[in-house]
C-alpha cells in the first residue's frame, strides 16, 4: 500500500525525476502570471554577490500583486546593478519592481526568516515611502 501526506510543495516530473519547484503557499499572481518565489530566488542567488534573497508579493491595484526582492548581499553590491543583471535572466513578469536590503532585525540570529514577517516589513517600507 502506498502512503503519503500533503506537503503543499509544488513539483515537476521530468523523465522520472521529481524536482521540487517551491511551496504552493508562496505562489502569487501578477497580471495573471503565476510567480513561484523560489524559482525567482534561485536565479538571483546565482549572482556571486548575493548571500540570500526572498521574493515577496506586494499588493498592486493594476496587477494584483508584484514581486519585491529582499536581498542580503555584499556591501559593495549596488541594487540597481543587481536588478539589471536579473532582468537579463528573468521573464518580465518575474522581475522585482522593488529591491530592498535585508535588515538585520529580520535575520533572527541565523534562525529561518519568516516570509510573513518579510511581507509585513515590505508593506511598511512601501507605505513609509508613499506617505
Amino acid at each position: 500500500m502506498k502512503a503519503g501526506f500533503a506537503t503543499r510543495d509544488r513539483g515537476a516530473l521530468h523523465n522520472g525525476r521529481l524536482t521540487v519547484v517551491g511551496r504552493l503557499d508562496n505562489l502569487f499572481f501578477s497580471g495573471g502570471e503565476g510567480i513561484q518565489p523560489e524559482e525567482v530566488e534561485r536565479v538571483i542567488l546565482a549572482h556571486p554577490q548575493v548571500q540570500q534573497v526572498f521574493i515577496v508579493p506586494l499588493d498592486d491595484a493594476e496587477y494584483g500583486q508584484r514581486p519585491v526582492a529582499v536581498v542580503e548581499c555584499d556591501d559593495g553590491c549596488e541594487l540597481s546593478a543587481l536588478a539589471a543583471w536579473s532582468a537579463e535572466r528573468l521573464a518580465r513578469f518575474q522581475q522585482p519592481v522593488r529591491w530592498l536590503r535585508l535588515p538585520e532585525t529580520l535575520k533572527n540570529g541565523g534562525i529561518k526568516i519568516s516570509r510573513r514577517a518579510l511581507c509585513e516589513w515590505v508593506r511598511q517600507q512601501t507605505h513609509a515611502t508613499v506617505s
